[in-house]
């Protein structure tokens, strides 16, 4: 007994002693006080390309949602317990103002003051699908003709990336070779002007079916590059997947058609719209006199002749002074835009797209009073070193122009500018301003874009066999071949 009481004297002095000890800050344990992340959302106020917010679910230390593969970029908003601090890889993240890219996988650390910590792994079920396109054709009609439209119903779906649509049309096939191709293009002409996919409204649009292109881009990027240079009237690129008559035909590029209207191309009253194209297969053209250039009179619609030598003169009042002995020492620069023709020529060097020198798709515009401009870009299927069996990327090194026999009638009109020291010195600097501000920025574009579209294309790669059986391989040598024929042209330009 008195060893027990002598134990149970000693068992509470040490608890005694250890209550009067001074308490250690030891750090919390898991659950102890740990900070809380409680809700996390994707707000449309936030991410105008949203049509609406999307809220994400927090399950443990998993906070899981669902968006679409062109959204990896977002600015999410959330909330945490009180005074505690939220980071992405030691860098403090702002709710509501902080973009995050998801591609990337994401761990969100909520900490506290006191040093509690608590991890958050985001886990993203990711919609790969692309906007959709579905038109039905009257009877079931096959689109045959370049010339003849038939009636039909469209209907897209926007998958939440852009609003739906449905009404009727018409549509037709369209292209010079690449209508020759297994994988049609087509032009729809709606029966009443709408905005698709946040675009300015008008009835007249184009699917690209883009066939020669495995990767899908060559088109986008050199939108990307015009949009960029601030060229006027560039088109948008949306990449969409198309059913035709319930019958699945892939991937195509949806863009507006090149047109004369005020939110297209705004030429006004008594403008033009020309194209320079040896297909030479409109109803008002004529050939210019100087370089036999194959002008096409897109617009205005003319009704006599008398109003096609009108246009046909003052285009040959400016190709005179470009053709003079006196060039450049004239004031050919008072008839055609310095800046324009720089432009043009820095979104097609960067592309190699040699059809310049044919010409081919070679548009020009202009005012009533005005300057011709270079422009709306357009056609860069045929580009890239693309060289026929070939394939793609096959040399970087091409000087673009056309020499000795294998000079062409564009050529001829369209290097002679290069022998003008205010356009070389003007591209000379406008190139260095271009790829200093977008060259890593168009490696990013080309990157972001593939994400969105890969699984498409791959869709697409079942039906048509184009390219290569693992996509981010061709997007791969796309890259390159960018990357080295930037570094070609800087000293190519930079010795003119």
């Amino acid at each position: 007994m008195k060893n027990c009481i002598t134990h149970c004297i000693i068992f509470t002095g040490v608890l005694l002693f250890a209550g009067c000890k001074k308490k250690v800050n030891q750090p919390p344990q898991p659950g102890q006080d740990s900070p809380v992340m409680t809700t996390f959302v994707i707000e449309q106020k936030n991410n105008p390309r949203l049509l609406s917010d999307i809220t994400f679910e927090i399950k443990g230390d998993t906070i899981y949602g669902k968006l679409h593969k062109a959204n990896y970029n977002v600015i999410p908003t959330f909330t945490s317990t009180n005074d505690s601090k939220v980071f992405i890889n030691n860098e403090e993240q702002n709710s509501s103002t902080s973009p995050v890219n998801f591609q990337i996988n994401t761990t969100y650390t909520v900490s506290k003051a006191d040093g509690a910590k608590r991890n958050y792994y985001v886990k993203i079920n990711w919609n790969d699908s692309l906007p959709h396109i579905r038109i039905n054709t009257h009877g079931g009609v096959a689109i045959s003709s370049k010339d003849n439209y038939v009636q039909a119903n469209i209907s897209i779906d926007g998958i939440n990336l852009y609003s739906n649509y449905s009404g009727t049309t018409q549509i037709k096939g369209r292209g010079n070779s690449t209508w020759t191709y297994p994988k049609k293009p087509y032009r729809l002409k709606l029966d009443t002007k709408a905005s698709l996919f946040g675009l300015s409204s008008e009835k007249d649009w184009v699917l690209l079916a883009n066939y020669l292109d495995e990767t899908h881009l060559l088109n986008s990027i050199a939108f990307f590059a015009g949009q960029k240079l601030k060229i006027p009237y560039t088109n948008n690129a949306i990449p969409v997947e198309l059913t035709i008559n319930d019958k699945y035909v892939g991937l195509y590029l949806f863009t507006e058609q090149i047109e004369a209207e005020t939110n297209r191309v705004n030429i006004g009253n008594g403008g033009v719209l020309l194209e320079l194209d040896d297909y030479y297969d409109e109803d008002w053209k004529f050939k210019s006199t100087n370089y036999n250039l194959p002008v096409m009179v897109k617009a205005p619609d003319l009704t006599s002749n008398s109003e096609l030598n009108t246009i046909k003169n003052s285009f040959q009042q400016m190709e005179n002074l470009v053709s003079a002995a006196t060039f450049p020492n004239n004031n050919y620069r008072d008839y055609i835009d310095a800046e324009s023709i720089v432009n043009y020529l820095i979104v097609f060097m960067l592309t190699d797209n040699e059809e310049m020198n044919h010409p081919k798709s070679i548009y020009m515009n202009k005012t009533a009073t005005g300057k011709y401009f270079m422009g709306p870009l357009w056609d860069f299927d045929w580009a890239y070193g693309y060289e026929g069996s070939a394939g793609k990327h096959f040399s970087r090194y091409n000087t673009f122009f056309w020499t000795g026999t294998k000079a062409a009638d564009g050529t001829r009109f369209f290097s002679r500018f290069l022998s003008d020291p205010v356009i070389t010195q003007l591209l000379k600097q406008k190139w260095a301003a271009f790829t200093t501000s977008y060259s890593n920025e168009l490696i990013q574009f080309i990157n972001d874009q593939a994400y969105i579209v890969e699984n498409a294309r791959n869709r697409d790669y079942v039906l048509w066999k184009r390219g290569n059986t693992n996509y981010l391989t061709d997007i791969g040598l796309l890259k390159t071949w960018i990357n080295n024929r930037i570094s070609y042209l800087t000293g190519y330009i930079n010795g003119l």
